[in-house]
């Protein structure tokens, strides 16, 4: 009983480790319309993550990409400030 105490406990840890890293982090996302727009934490249901899908340290590197992919309407058709 101990043991699958202990394991659901290190699973549950290494979970909300994995869920608190990426909320650390800036996404640039695009929506289901095709806009757009920088983000803290992973893209929620129908956006998609663009350049660093991993996520960017920080929003200034974020908005960087954002800058560099603002005018390629194959990648954002709008921009969400």
């Amino acid at each position: 009983m101990k043991k699958s105490v202990v394991a659901s406990l290190l699973v549950f840890g290494m979970a909300t480790a994995a869920f608190a890293a990426t909320e650390d982090k800036w996404f640039v996302t695009v929506d289901t319309v095709g806009n757009c727009s920088v983000g803290q934490g992973k893209p929620s249901a129908g956006q998609k993550a663009l350049g660093e899908t991993g996520g960017y340290a920080s929003k200034a590197d974020a908005k960087k990409y954002l800058e560099s992919i603002r005018n390629d309407e194959a990648q954002c058709k709008g921009v969400v400030e």
